[in-house]
């Protein structure tokens, strides 16, 4: 037996990304549809593509309606709509690294099963191989091929997350997986339905992996009634107009969506920009964290996008596979640059070349464990979302639609009994009322949601009640959980639970990155990140008097317990007893530009609505209504911040051009025969153009406990984190705010090309 190539991107060790000449293995037999209407009436396409945003949309509605998941009724999925080769025309505003799978997952069916068992109309396919086309198993593909006139026309898909399929732990998030043996079933693709008939021997084996078999059961077919509705819808849509037209609105919206990223990179100046962050624990308790690199570097109209300087994979859960990184990458640029081409992002893969390095913890081998990692995502959007908006801040068109990272998602398992003896196992989604980001304009909603999925929610507290053995004591939004900057991040939540009717219940924490240890999201531009989130149970409260007095704890903190349990990023099962009180703080978006240079009037407005409390205010934002220096005094203190120690760099001759912002605080200028980057509040020269901003700034590093509520990491990790602070020695304006292991050398976050 030949032993696969360990080089070979076949989704074997390596994850499957299909080579050039993909298309050469396609069976012959199987017809592809490429006529293309040689004119295409504007009011023909506009029309088409609207529709097929509908499409998508009423998608999403086929599968809540018919799951019976708190997780489907979430909004937690994604689809597609692919071209007859699997281009993506159109994606769905949920979570949108979620189906990044949906042309991996085709083109890996039409090169390998094209032939055997064949690619017919009414099929449809099913996978959960996240070395193929899932983010984790969990997160389900399902593909339909649509035939028109007898052709392969395209392709209707959705990834959802599905309620349990196995795995150590119930709910699909195994946090002391070794590898991924230990995780939910891993299946490569396969038909489940063949020519319209479902294959009833492979849902029994599909159903047999599941604790909840029969919920699992309503969330295949909700999946499966999704693609099969979308693809009758664009059967009909075909009818009305021809294939061939919408087929060229098909090709046209990818076309646009391609030139539209194109000239929007153009606008940005040549140069790499870089995000470093850091995830805990790759197992419960291991008190370690491990790094991961983010590098875009941009080159006139492309991108070139590098995971170089990431830890190796290691035994554990801190690893995602490749479509869940390159889909972190796409779903951010979706978002940001391409809102308004509907979703349809398709397109800007073409102006983008990934240079993923396999065995890293961003591109993980198999056998990985991955199912337990998949929170990582979410780590890998905030770096990109961070890269990208110092990308558009130079970009004089484009840095009016920069966003803040938002929180990290903190994502807590209920499993036991209730008191019928019935089994549940499944996450409370709160996660998905974290603050958004602070923008270049303006504050970030407050528990807004993530920007990663315009359209999550969370469930009614009546609903929650209704899922899980609990009663909801208080869902409040959490002062002090947004980073602080000229613009505030916006706050997150509390969420206050304890058993109610249940025979047993253990509580299992997931976090992504560093979101209950260090920070939630990144700063930018001088903005503060917000502070690390938490998961805390009472235990022994006297909660059944102080209900019985009609009243009600507005945190876990309000009432006397007998003993208080801080739960780590990870944990495997923490019992909660009847009268216990279990509180996970959801966190906020981080902050934008110097904190400084806030309106008091806003800072006022904040402490009179709770959003900030008083220490925050004149500790971070220089705001006593007592004493009118204290700003000043804050500001002046940033003088006796350390010079950095740093390297000749290379002379950029001056060119002669005009001035351009590069930053909200630094601009590239012809000084005296040289371009440089300087101070664009006071002019001081902080490095030659080439070099990085931060070679001529003042630091400091200070405890993260000097984020505002932000709690102390050593409780979980043994590595000594340090909020590092850069500013302009000339004017004192906080240019930089980043989070680092102590001794690392500074981040240098963005270095444009010498021309």
């Amino acid at each position: 037996m030949t032993k696969p190539d360990p080089k070979a991107w076949s989704g074997k060790v390596h994850s499957y990304r299909p080579a050039a000449d993909w298309k050469a293995r396609v069976d012959d037999r199987l017809e592809l549809h490429e006529d293309v209407a040689e004119v295409l009436d504007p009011t023909d396409y506009e029309v088409i593509r609207q529709k097929l945003w509908t499409i998508n949309l009423a998608h999403g509605d086929t599968i809540t309606r018919i799951s019976g998941s708190p997780v489907l009724a979430t909004l937690d999925f994604n689809m597609s709509i692919l071209t007859e080769d699997a281009d993506v025309v159109m994606n769905a505003p949920y979570i949108q690294f979620l189906n990044a799978g949906a042309p991996l997952g085709i083109r890996y069916i039409m090169e390998n099963y094209s032939t055997a068992p064949g690619i017919d109309e009414g099929d449809i396919f099913c996978c959960n191989d996240p070395w193929i086309a899932a983010c984790h198993q969990m997160d389900v593909l399902f593909a339909a091929p649509i035939f028109c006139e007898g052709k392969l026309f395209g392709w209707a898909a959705n990834a959802g997350h599905q309620y349990d399929l196995g795995g150590i732990v119930p709910g699909g998030w195994p946090q002391n997986a070794e590898d991924v043996y230990s995780d939910p079933v891993v299946l490569p693709p396969f038909k489940l339905v063949e020519k319209g008939v479902m294959r009833r021997d492979l849902e029994a084996l599909y159903l047999r992996q599941s604790r909840l078999p029969d919920m699992v059961a309503l969330d295949l077919r909700a999946q499966l009634a999704g693609v099969r509705f979308a693809r009758e819808q664009i059967v009909q849509l075909c009818g009305r107009f021809g294939a061939a037209t919408v087929k060229a609105a098909m090709r046209q919206m990818v076309d646009q969506a391609q030139e539209s990223f194109r000239k929007k990179l153009l606008s940005i100046p040549d140069g790499t920009w870089t995000e470093t962050r850091y995830i805990d624990e790759p197992m419960p308790f291991s008190r370690t964290t491990q790094r991961t690199q983010l590098s875009v570097t941009k080159k006139g109209d492309r991108l070139t996008i590098s995971n170089a300087g990431t830890d190796a994979q290691t035994p554990g859960t801190n690893g995602i596979p490749f479509v869940t990184w390159a889909g972190s990458i796409t779903g951010i640029i979706s978002v940001s640059m391409l809102y308004e081409q509907l979703f349809a992002y398709g397109g800007c893969e073409r102006q983008i070349d990934y240079e993923a390095t396999p065995g890293t913890l961003t591109c993980v081998d198999y056998p990985a464990a991955v199912s337990g990692g998949i929170l990582h995502a979410v780590t890998m959007m905030n770096a990109m979302q961070a890269v990208l908006s110092r990308m558009m801040a130079a970009s004089e068109e484009l840095k009016g639609d920069i966003v803040a990272p938002c929180a990290e998602f903190m994502l807590p398992v209920l499993i036991g009994f209730n008191d019928r003896g019935e089994y549940f196992g499944q996450a409370i989604l709160d996660g998905f009322a974290c603050g958004s980001g602070a923008r270049s304009f303006g504050d970030g909603v407050d528990t807004g949601g993530p920007n990663f999925s315009p359209l999550s929610m969370i469930l009614n507290t009546e609903q929650l009640e209704q899922w899980y053995p609990i009663l909801c004591l208080y869902r409040r939004s959490d002062p002090d959980s947004g980073g602080a900057g000229k613009w505030r991040g916006g706050n997150g939540l509390r969420l206050g639970i304890t058993p109610y009717r249940a025979q047993s219940m253990d509580i299992v924490t997931n976090t992504g990155g560093q979101g209950a240890t260090s920070q939630n999201g990144q700063g930018l531009l001088g903005g503060l990140p917000s502070p690390a989130s938490h998961y805390v149970i009472r235990k022994g409260t006297e909660l059944a008097t102080l209900m019985a007095g009609k009243r009600l704890p507005q945190t876990a903190f309000d009432i006397a317990a007998e003993e208080t349990l801080w739960l780590g990023p990870k944990s495997n099962g923490t019992p909660l007893s009847k009268g216990d009180i279990f509180e996970f703080r959801v966190g906020g978006g981080g902050g934008y530009g110097d904190p400084l240079d806030r309106d008091p009037q806003l800072v006022a407005r904040d402490i009179e609505l709770g959003a900030i409390s008083p220490d925050a205010a004149r500790n971070v934002y220089g705001f006593d209504p007592e004493d009118s220096n204290a700003r000043s005094r804050l500001r002046e203190s940033r003088g006796k911040w350390r010079k950095l120690e740093t390297s000749d760099e290379t002379r950029v001759l001056a060119t002669g051009e005009p001035d351009l912002a590069i930053h909200e605080y630094v601009v590239a200028t012809d000084r005296n025969g040289e371009r440089v980057l300087a101070c664009a509040k006071c002019g001081e020269r902080l490095a030659g153009f080439s070099g990085s901003y931060k070679d001529g700034a003042l630091v400091t590093e200070v405890a993260i406990t000097t984020i505002p509520s932000a709690p102390d990491p050593a409780r979980y990790i043994d590595d000594e984190m340090v909020l590092r602070l850069f500013a302009c020695p000339g004017c004192l304006t906080q240019v930089s705010a980043d989070i680092a292991r102590a001794g690392e050398p500074v981040f240098e976050e963005m270095r444009l090309a010498a021309t």
